[in-house]
């Protein structure tokens, strides 16, 4: 992965061919099949599986995992890449959610199911110790965002994207990028000392790549 080369316009052409190809239409009939009323649209989701493929992860976890439409983009991305030992750890606290029931049967070989709190897992150490992409998409309170953001970033090592559902809701993720920046005695970007490569946002989601 060349961090020099990250191109903007290749993410945007990957992502829009996304939204065309027979497995979103696939997977927005399934959605709309079970019922379930998720705001991870299409746009979203779509972005999420442009983002992976950019990335190649071999570990990836995301929070409030719930169907697994998220999931089941993220896993696509995977299994396009060829990266078969590749794992997704899903993170689910709903006791009666059917939790990752939208995936496809085909892609589930990835999937790693964990039922319960993300905050229980921190404390028993259950979450793996290196991550090199993370997805928020469980509580939307200002204060348990910036937790997750803060505990995965931790963990993540030079060009790892964190990524956040839904940063519209609170202040935090545009406060946890501020906290990346650093500044010259201009008042400009210092390049060297801030720890960030990239960040964006496209509808919903927002993203940002880590520099070490």
């Amino acid at each position: 992965m060349n961090l020099n080369k990250f191109n903007w316009n290749e993410l945007w052409r990957q992502q829009s061919a996304m939204q065309q190809d027979p497995f979103s239409l696939e997977m927005v009939k399934r959605r709309h099949a079970s019922g379930s009323k998720s705001p991870m649209g299409l746009l979203d989701c779509t972005l999420l599986y442009a983002l992976t493929r950019w990335r190649k992860p071999m570990v990836v976890v995301e929070t409030g995992g719930f169907l697994g439409m998220s999931s089941a983009f993220i896993l696509k991305a995977l299994a396009d890449e060829h990266l078969s030992t590749a794992k997704l750890h899903s993170i689910e606290w709903m006791e009666d959610c059917p939790h990752g029931s939208l995936i496809p049967d085909e892609l589930k070989s990835g999937f790693v199911p964990m039922r319960g709190k993300v905050e229980d897992f921190i404390a028993k150490g259950a979450l793996p110790k290196r991550v090199d992409m993370f997805l928020h998409d469980s509580s939307h309170r200002r204060a348990h965002m910036l937790m997750e953001y803060e505990y995965f970033w931790d963990r993540m090592s030079d060009g790892d994207v964190l990524v956040s559902h839904d940063v519209h809701l609170s202040s935090a993720f545009t406060e946890f990028i501020t906290k990346t920046y650093k500044h010259d005695k201009i008042g400009q970007t210092d390049p060297d000392a801030t720890t960030h490569h990239y960040w964006g946002r496209w509808g919903n989601l927002g993203f940002i790549v880590k520099k070490v």
